[in-house]
Parts: C-alpha cells; sequence; structure tokens
C-alpha cells in the first residue's frame, strides 16, 4: 500500500497542467447552458476535443455526453489569437444559418459562447481542461 507521501505526490502530478507547448491542444470538459427559453436547445455536458491543424488554426470536434458516453456533435475550424487569448470560428446550422463560436482562455479553462442570428446568444459554455492520461 503507497504512503501518505507518495500518494501526495501522485496527487500533485494529476493535478498539473500539461507539458509547456500549445495552450489549447488536449481535451476540455464542462457544460454548454442554453440562453434561448423555450427552444429546442438543451442544457449539455460537453467535451471538446482540440487539435492543431496542418498549416495553422485548430479544429474544435464537439461531443456531448449522454449516459457517461461521448456523442459527436460536430466540429469547426478555429482561429486563435495570442495577443486576446480568443479561439474563434463559425458553423453553419442545418437549414445553413452560421453561428459564431467564440472562447477565451484563461490558464486552464475556456469560456466561450455561441452567437446565432448576428447578435443572439444562443449557448453559454465553460470547458476545464482535463489532464492527459498517464502513459
Amino acid at each position: 500500500m503507497p504512503g501518505v507521501s507518495s500518494l501526495i505526490w501522485a496527487a500533485a502530478l494529476a493535478a498539473s497542467p500539461p507539458p509547456a507547448g500549445d495552450p489549447l491542444v488536449g481535451r476540455w470538459h464542462g457544460t454548454s447552458l442554453c440562453q434561448v427559453k423555450p427552444s429546442p436547445c438543451h442544457d449539455e455536458e460537453v467535451v471538446y476535443h482540440i487539435s492543431r491543424k496542418t498549416g495553422g488554426g485548430y479544429s474544435v470536434a464537439m461531443s456531448k455526453v449522454v449516459a457517461g458516453t461521448e456523442q459527436e456533435m460536430g466540429a469547426f475550424d478555429a482561429t486563435f489569437s495570442p495577443a486576446t487569448g480568443t479561439l474563434a470560428g463559425i458553423t453553419v446550422d442545418r437549414r445553413g444559418a452560421p453561428g459564431r463560436w467564440v472562447f477565451r482562455l484563461r490558464g486552464d479553462r475556456l469560456s466561450g459562447r455561441l452567437v446565432v442570428n448576428g447578435s443572439t446568444m444562443f449557448r453559454r459554455i465553460e470547458v476545464g481542461r482535463e489532464a492527459a492520461p498517464a502513459r
């Protein structure tokens, strides 16, 4: 059985930030809450997988969590401004209407929103970086 000091060390390693490198790449987990009610929109537990694209920019693959299982919802390409800490991209809904996703990076948190129809805040998103699995 591990001693207390080894348990404290293991907890500290699990809580440490990801290795130096890209501040966005990884798995982000949290909530996406509807701001337009009533609507067909539902509050969701979400997971975003952010990866670097060849040639620049990012891909954001979005999933919702249903009964403990990720269900893919789609993806979008995004750009990041290090000067403002802003990650932004556009999606198009089933009717062809664009939605603008904008996130602000603050440490290991991304706070964002989805704006539709040019000015309607449709979703408010709060996600945190998840630690990479042990190798």
